[in-house]
């Protein structure tokens, strides 16, 4: 079987390892359910136990995202969940940004309908048709707008604790993304007035 082996390409390698890994991991999804079906399962302790809201709303509120620069106000919506931009660090483009920006405010400038591309970022629909799911604890089948490129990503989120929420952007599957963490926040008072 070496020689064999040894002969693939790096390509076909792959392939057979993946195909390994598949079978198997498919052959541990047929066993694993059967195992627990017959054996009962230890109550784990309550530091290992999974971060799950007592209710669909707990991701309701203002997140500071990561980059500390913007605040997004989460709400529900009918029977989803939205975030709009609530607060921005820079609301207003500065020199570095050409002397035909410096001064005006930030509009969604890389929106792909030019119709769009005025509008202010302040009170932008950043994240929206998140649906609460139970069995999960997580947030799932949203959509979240990208201002810096005008591209939107389909994305999930799930509570990290209680002041932390992690928010996964991804293309087709959740596997070919990347994520976010945001800190529960308070806009500052001078812009929670003007926020939606």
């Amino acid at each position: 079987m070496k020689p064999f082996r040894s002969a693939l390409s790096s390509l076909a390698r792959f392939a057979w390892q993946a195909r390994t890994l598949l079978l198997a991991g498919l052959a541990l999804g047929f066993c694993i359910p059967l195992a627990r079906a017959s054996a009962p399962s230890p109550t784990p302790a309550p530091e290992e136990r999974a971060v799950i809201p007592a209710a669909a709303s707990a991701i309701v509120g203002d997140w500071m995202v990561a980059s500390k620069d913007a605040i997004i106000r989460i709400g529900r919506v009918g029977d989803t969940f939205e975030g709009h931009i609530a607060w921005q660090l820079h609301d207003t483009y500065g020199p570095e940004d050409g002397p035909e920006l410096n001064g005006r405010i930030v509009t969604d400038r890389h929106n792909p309908d030019p119709a769009l591309r005025e509008r202010p970022l302040t009170g932008l629909r950043l994240v929206w048709g998140l649906r609460y799911d139970a069995g999960s604890g997580e947030w799932l089948d949203g959509q979240v707008y990208d201002s810096d490129n005008g591209k939107t990503y389909h994305c999930q989120v799930r509570l990290i604790d209680a002041d932390h929420l992690s928010l996964r952007g991804y293309i087709g599957i959740s596997l070919l993304g990347g994520s976010t963490t945001w800190s529960r926040s308070q806009v500052p008072a001078a812009a929670s007035s003007s926020a939606p």
